[in-house]
């Protein structure tokens, strides 16, 4: 594999077009354009990430996954067939495929409007976040120095839909309950199309955001449930 040099124009060309004819036949057509504008390059990007994230200092042993072109539609009222983007996770040694869905990962996400990166969940589950509040529960004022720190991130946002109703004791800072009170919990940055996108640079800038991110990862991480 050759290493990660950037994207290039035509990936984000060939995502809009792939939006814009989302279909087998098109697809076809253009099978190899896909292998050598998006597939390579996102390959080697997603080593590059693994192996420089994993020179940092507190980074847990972590291997990587990365999404499939095709969708699965079997469930969907969306029949499109493929995906008008593409996404890695940096995640824990996982013993089931899709465990990972439900434990806390590094991400990065190319679209054709942009990309992001991030620290999260790609699908929270009630056993999980009711334990991350009895978390939080056990030591509020260090959870909330933790939340605090973070906030001073300001290229990350906070993500997770929140619950109908009141969960847990409901009665900490407004800094905390902006995490308490949701279904699902994650941090993302969103760019723009930019040269950063094309260049080698782009490693070590996620990466350094990444980092960031550790804290609160390692608080997310650091809790079990039941499957």
């Amino acid at each position: 594999m050759t290493d990660f040099t950037g994207f290039t124009p035509e990936t984000i060309d060939f995502l809009w077009e792939l939006r814009m004819n989302n279909n087998k036949a098109w697809m076809e057509e253009n099978r190899e354009r896909y292998r050598t504008v998006l597939k390579e390059p996102f390959d080697a990007l997603s080593v590059a990430l693994t192996k420089k994230f994993l020179e940092k200092k507190n980074v847990p042993q972590m291997d990587f996954s990365i999404s499939r072109i095709n969708r699965d539609v079997r469930f969907s009222k969306d029949k499109s067939p493929y995906k008008a983007r593409k996404w890695m996770v940096l995640k824990e040694p996982m013993t089931k495929a899709e465990q990972w869905k439900f434990r806390p990962v590094f991400y990065f996400e190319v679209m054709p409007e942009g990309y992001e990166y991030g620290m999260g969940f790609y699908e929270g589950r009630p056993a999980y976040m009711q334990a991350f509040r009895k978390k939080v529960d056990a030591a509020p004022d260090a959870f909330e120095r933790l939340v605090k720190d973070t906030a001073k991130m300001k290229e990350f946002v906070l993500y997770g839909d929140f619950y109908k109703r009141p969960m847990g004791k409901g009665d900490y800072s407004p800094a905390v309950m902006d995490w308490y009170q949701r279904k699902s919990l994650g941090l993302t940055a969103s760019r723009e199309i930019d040269d950063l996108l094309f260049s080698p640079d782009l490693v070590d800038f996620v990466v350094e955001g990444w980092e960031k991110l550790l804290p609160m990862y390692g608080f997310l991480q650091e809790i079990h449930v039941e499957e």
